[in-house]
């Protein structure tokens, strides 16, 4: 399994085991974690054993069991920073969001979306890069309408709303998922400016400043034409649920003539982009 371990001198061992969870292309086993650390640290085994076991306590990660493996996940327990503007916040803590931060109260649920998987953090990720100027600091942005096309858990519609989109669409066809997303909704006192909606995209005959879509390849390729015709001049996509080798694909159904690539980023296998719609 080959980490990247750049810039670990500057981390602590909380932030780099962190990474390494998050940014592995294949599932992490709890001994593979072990001695990794072990070796980090220079440490014994049983002293890199503590180390997990405490991250796991204090709701930084969690055991999975499969088929009697015993696996390192991310858990989500407690205040997670996803990016250094976007704080996870379970239900049952109060949000305390630092400066420049924005907290977002996600239940956990059946929906996805809930932070786990590498492509909803890209996303976040590539969301929070819009509101970023290129010496780090926070940018002053102004979008007036968003869209968030299958919305899962609303992860990504709050971010967004958080960041001070005005007003956002955001759909899903599935039910179990509306429903997830409206109590997340009204966790984060949003709905006044969060409008959830099954019906189908073709029904909707708004243009958009701001469109978020994490889907699969095909789902993206497909719904292609629609966001051309959807996406304001100069207006923002972020796309995430495609893989590294399939980013050659996306970007030919979103070709350069008509948007410009501003930011991307691949973990664990799994790639975001954010596009800009070229001014006509």
């Amino acid at each position: 399994m080959n980490l990247d371990l750049r810039g670990e001198a500057h981390e602590s061992v909380e932030a780099v085991v962190y990474r390494w969870v998050a940014e592995s292309a294949r599932k992490m086993t709890a001994s593979y974690l072990e001695r990794r650390l072990a070796r980090r640290c220079d440490c014994s085994r049983p002293t890199a054993r503590q180390m997990i076991r405490k991250m796991v306590i204090e709701g930084r990660l969690r055991f999975v069991y499969l088929y009697g493996q015993s696996y390192i996940d991310l858990s989500f327990q407690r205040p997670t920073a996803i990016t250094r503007q976007v704080l996870l916040v379970p239900p049952q803590c109060a949000p305390r969001p630092s400066p420049g931060q924005h907290a977002i109260v996600l239940s956990p649920g059946a929906a996805f979306g809930d932070g786990h998987h590498p492509t909803t953090r890209l996303a976040l990720k590539g969301l929070a890069t819009l509101w970023q100027s290129t010496d780090g600091h926070p940018a002053v942005l102004r979008l007036r309408r968003g869209l968030d096309i299958g919305t899962g858990s609303g992860i990504l519609a709050l971010a967004a709303a958080r960041f001070g989109v005005d007003q956002l669409d955001a759909l899903d066809r599935d039910p179990c998922a509306l429903s997830e997303a409206r109590l997340n909704v009204d966790h984060n006192r949003l709905g006044h400016r969060i409008r959830l909606s099954g019906q189908p995209l073709e029904k909707l005959s708004a243009t958009y400043d701001l469109i978020l879509a994490n889907l699969r390849l095909p789902t993206l390729r497909a719904i292609a034409p629609w966001i051309a015709l959807h996406t304001r001049p100069q207006g923002h996509l972020v796309l995430s649920g495609f893989r590294e080798s399939e980013s050659a694909s996306l970007r030919r159904a979103y070709p350069d003539d008509a948007y410009r690539g501003r930011w991307s980023e691949i973990q664990a296998g799994w790639c975001g982009s954010v596009l800009q719609k070229n001014p006509q």
